[in-house]
C-alpha cells in the first residue's frame, strides 16, 4: 500500500468522525459508496439513503478512535480495524467498540463499502 493510499484511508476514518461530529451528514454520506452496507445494533442499512436516515437520527456527540489497523488487499480495497469511544454533547460516555470496515478506492478517493460496528459498552451492547 502506497503512503498516499494510507494517508486516503486515514482521512476517511477522521472525516467519518469529523462530519459526524459537526452535524454535517450531507458531507458524511458523501464518504460512502453507492451500494454501502452499515452494520449496527443488530440491524443492517443497505444503501445510502438507509444510511443517511439512520445517521440523520444517531446520537450527537464526540468520537475518538484508536490507531486502526489496516490490511490492503491490493486491488484498491482494505479491511480496516479501529476501536472507538463515543461521549454524549456533554461528554459523559455513551458507548465504546469496533469498526469493522471495507473501504475501496474509487475515482481516486477511498469510501466505506461497509461498516459493521461492534458495540462493546453502552446501548444495545
Amino acid at each position: 500500500m502506497s503512503d498516499d493510499d494510507l494517508q486516503g484511508i486515514l482521512g476517511l476514518l477522521a472525516d467519518y468522525c469529523h462530519t459526524l461530529d459537526d452535524g454535517r451528514i450531507d458531507d458524511h454520506l458523501a464518504l460512502y459508496t453507492d451500494d454501502c452496507v452499515l452494520h449496527v445494533f443488530g440491524r443492517t442499512y443497505e444503501g445510502k439513503d438507509r444510511v443517511h436516515k439512520f445517521m440523520a437520527a444517531a446520537q450527537t456527540g464526540q468520537h475518538l478512535t484508536g490507531v486502526p489497523k489496516v490490511d490492503d488487499d491490493g486491488h484498491d480495497l482494505a479491511h480496516v480495524r479501529s476501536d472507538f469511544v463515543f461521549f454524549t454533547p456533554d461528554l459523559a460516555l455513551y458507548t465504546a467498540g469496533t469498526y469493522h470496515d471495507v473501504v475501496r478506492k474509487s475515482e481516486g478517493s477511498w469510501r466505506f463499502v461497509s461498516r459493521e460496528i461492534g458495540i462493546r459498552l453502552g446501548p444495545r451492547a
